[in-house]
């Protein structure tokens, strides 16, 4: 299956807090946000956001921060029955030794990438048959 991806210019953080972290502390983060995503578990709370943020102004003690990221949306909405699209996308830079952290939603799939590693990832996804747009 042949898939449109479109690379973000922005660059994108992800974060890491404890659990016990108050929405009132990290939520200010996201306020004017384009785009963001926000997970919790019972081991820690993920926030990944489209803006650069500093790696040594922790919020929280054990605030963990990933600077210098970049995303690739895939194209949606996609329909659930569609099989293997992560594993393709993933697996095509696993081989390449691109590493990556992904974000889903109802709709689409997000591949954030080291901002080192996008344009390899994008010559990456074009060898494999995939069109992608730089907005």
């Amino acid at each position: 299956m042949q898939l449109n991806l479109e690379l973000d210019p922005l660059d994108y953080t992800i974060h890491r807090l404890p659990t016990t972290t108050a929405a009132a502390v990290y939520l200010p983060l996201v306020d004017g946000q384009a785009w963001y995503s926000i997970t919790k578990t019972s081991e820690e709370i993920s926030l990944v956001i489209s803006k650069a943020y500093p790696e040594d102004k922790p919020l929280v003690a054990d605030h963990k921060v990933s600077a210098g990221w970049r995303c690739f949306k895939v194209v949606g909405p996609l329909d659930f029955s569609y099989v293997g699209i992560m594993a393709n996308l993933s697996g095509a830079l696993a081989d390449n030794k691109i590493s990556v952290f992904v974000v889903s939603t109802y709709d689409t799939d997000y591949i954030l990438v080291k901002e080192e590693s996008a344009l390899p990832a994008k010559k990456v996804f074009e060898e494999s048959g995939h069109s992608v747009k730089i907005l």
